[in-house]
């Protein structure tokens, strides 16, 4: 399991213990908080996860009260079938069968209002009426997504036939792209009587082992692939959402075929298996630059790297890609993206690292001034520069990562020894200020060279503590005693 998935799990975990009235107020929250100016850069992964858990159709109870708090429920519910297909990236290749979530409100408004109101109308009022039950409600939503089916179907005919409808449709769903997933929605939602049991066979999570050994998942998509070769896209969509290791559906899409040679897949009925793989690599990608553009969060950048690192070494390990120009084509171009923006990171560490390592100073109103964003820049940076020396190859930053190691390297070796050499001798404000500098560079340090070498570094530090302390009780008269043995008690 990944580290998104590992928190994504906790936050489910905490959400699930949570009064479904209380989750459905924290996604009215968190809801507007998306428009205001520099939003929690985790509140898209928390709103995503509470979303997931409101859709299941257990939390619209029967003892729920009617009124708006049900009312908008709805929407969640009309969409549940889409929970396993749904994505936050805008892939620059469209993905069959992987929704954008942005587009659930899109669809939902054009439904609402030009393709079904009346029935529309009809299941709202019901479930704003205290009178119906919970069990009535879901049952008119299950019918509501049912006829949408025909409805959308009509509405995309149109839209083949006409021109002019095709604009208006692509004006309120989003263009081309909006249209194609409002494609896939109608899709999957008519697949829903067989997909929903299908995918409730299939593990939520599932590993490498079974992907690449074991025959329980297999037999089961061979099954529905067989009877359904249509739906292949959407059911690799569905399990690369559930892979911890996304990369082995590469070998699962040759198990499928019988022969792991990638022309073999890619001229099979299987090759979107592979696909999805290129799309998840994408994705990655994309996740990665926005963490390093907007995440404040010092360790996203590098986990989404690590991520993306594991995906591409993955598919390089089991597939030859080079017999496959539309395939190696696709993982080259994401490859030199995301390898521009790592050098680019690269050549800015040892600044970032000397920036941190500087001693503070205080106000004029004597409070000391932490350049907290300095710090987190370098504990970004290193974990970058570390997360690359064991990935080089994917990121194609042999030479710069040498020089940046090679300078990150001297700078925290010789700036963390003279700071904790200088809090021995630090008198007064300074030593408080040392102290700060000191354990800083210990933390950076401990990133980079490991934790034996951090804990050789705070024995040094004690040392140097213990003799400052000693100076301090040696019995100098001295206006500033009091600050320092202050400073060395909160140590």
């Amino acid at each position: 399991m990944t580290h998104s998935d590992q928190l994504e799990y906790k936050i489910k975990s905490y959400l699930s213990s949570l009064r479904p009235q209380a989750v459905e107020a924290l996604v009215r929250n968190m809801e507007r908080a998306q428009f205001q100016k520099n939003p929690d850069p985790n509140l898209q992964l928390i709103l995503t996860a509470a979303l997931a858990l409101l859709r299941r159709p257990r939390l619209l109870a029967p003892e729920l009260p009617g009124g708006p708090q049900r009312q908008n429920q709805i929407q969640r519910m009309f969409f549940s079938p889409l929970e396993d297909f749904l994505i936050n990236e805008t892939l620059m290749i469209r993905q069959e069968a992987r929704i954008h979530r942005g587009m659930l409100n899109r669809v939902w408004k054009w439904l609402g209002r030009d393709v079904m109101p009346d029935d529309f109308q009809t299941v709202l009022e019901q479930a704003g009426n205290a009178a119906v039950s919970g069990e009535r409600v879901a049952a008119l939503v299950q019918a509501l997504r049912t006829r949408s089916v025909d409805a959308v179907g009509e509405a995309l005919h149109r839209s083949e036939n006409s021109d002019t409808e095709r604009r208006r449709m692509g004006i309120e769903l989003g263009g081309e792209r909006g249209i194609a997933e409002l494609r896939d929605i109608q899709k999957i939602f008519s697949a829903e009587r067989w997909l929903v049991p299908f995918l409730q066979n299939i593990p939520e999570r599932i590993n490498e082992q079974r992907l690449k050994r074991d025959t329980d998942v297999l037999r089961l998509v061979d099954k529905c692939s067989y009877r359904f070769p249509d739906h292949v896209p959407v059911i690799a969509a569905a399990l690369v959402d559930r892979s911890d290791a996304p990369a082995a559906l590469c070998s699962f899409a040759g198990r499928l075929v019988g022969d792991d040679d990638p022309k073999a897949i890619e001229n099979s009925q299987f090759a979107p298996f592979v696909d999805v793989v290129m799309s998840e690599a994408e994705r990655l990608q994309i996740l990665a630059l926005d963490h390093c553009k907007h995440n404040p969060d010092p360790v996203a950048f590098s986990q989404a790297l690590l991520e993306y690192h594991a995906l591409v070494r993955g598919v390089e390990r089991d597939m030859d890609l080079s017999h496959s120009g539309k395939w190696h084509k696709r993982l080259a171009e994401s490859k030199r993206t995301i390898s521009n923006v790592v050098t680019t990171e690269l050549n800015t560490a040892h600044g970032a690292v000397r920036r941190a390592l500087q001693v503070p100073k205080f106000d004029q109103n004597g409070k000391l001034q932490i350049n907290q964003e300095a710090i987190d820049d370098a504990v970004r940076t290193l974990r970058v520069v570390t997360m690359v020396r064991n990935a080089s190859e994917t990121f194609a930053v042999n030479e710069v990562g040498k020089r940046t190691r090679q300078a990150v390297e001297q700078t925290l070796e010789i700036v963390t020894r003279s700071q904790i050499s200088d809090l021995g001798k630090a008198r007064g404000q300074q030593l408080q200020a040392h102290l700060a500098a000191a354990d800083v560079a210990i933390m950076l340090s401990e990133i980079y060279f490991g934790s034996d070498y951090a804990n050789q570094l705070r024995r040094s530090r004690q040392a140097a503590v213990a003799k400052a302390r000693k100076l301090t009780a040696s019995g100098e008269s001295n206006p500033e005693r009091k600050l320092v043995a202050t400073a060395l008690g909160r140590k």
